[in-house]
């Protein structure tokens, strides 16, 4: 029953993580910092100094952030140019939550390209109510609905609260 508690907690963070990649998501990102570079020519947005960002129900606050974008192809030259997000870096203190779920580290990438993955490192920790995992990296791939969570100097650490077993009459 463990394992299976385990398992579910692990689905869910997968989701809960998968769902906050803003370039998966049709909805507006809101960012807020202290202040924003933009270097064209990097094809770079960096957001700088308590950094909030939202999506929905999905909060992400960081240090520092940094958008990496390519440009799109469009039909005709005389449209906009479509910007599309390669990857997000958020670095110090970063925290990501949703509901009762949080995961913690020193540093976030969200890759878009080549394969959907989302790397957290920097003592990461994943939380869902009391249940906590610890390892030296987690790497979540969202379309394969799989979380790998690695150790290294320390051993990987899961605390998982079973729940109660709801028996119908």
């Amino acid at each position: 029953m463990k394992l299976i508690r385990f398992l579910n907690f692990g689905v869910c963070f997968i989701l809960f993580i998968g769902s906050s990649l803003v370039w998966a998501q049709p909805q507006p990102l809101y960012i807020q910092s202290d202040s924003m570079e933009v270097e064209q020519n990097q094809k770079l947005i960096t957001f700088k100094g308590h950094v909030k960002a939202r999506q929905e129900d999905i909060h992400l606050e960081a240090d520092l952030m940094r958008v990496f974008y390519v440009n799109g192809q469009t039909p005709d030259p005389r449209k906009e140019i479509k910007k599309t997000i390669e990857r997000i870096e958020a670095e110090g203190h970063v925290i990501i939550t949703q509901e009762n779920r949080k995961a913690i580290g020193e540093r976030a990438i969200f890759y878009k390209i080549p394969q959907e993955r989302i790397v957290l490192t920097g003592n990461p920790q994943l939380q869902e109510g009391k249940n906590i995992i610890k390892g030296e990296k987690v790497i979540i791939y969202v379309k394969e609905n799989k979380m790998v969570v690695q150790g290294g100097k320390q051993p990987v650490q899961a605390t998982i609260y079973p729940e109660k077993l709801k028996v119908k009459p």
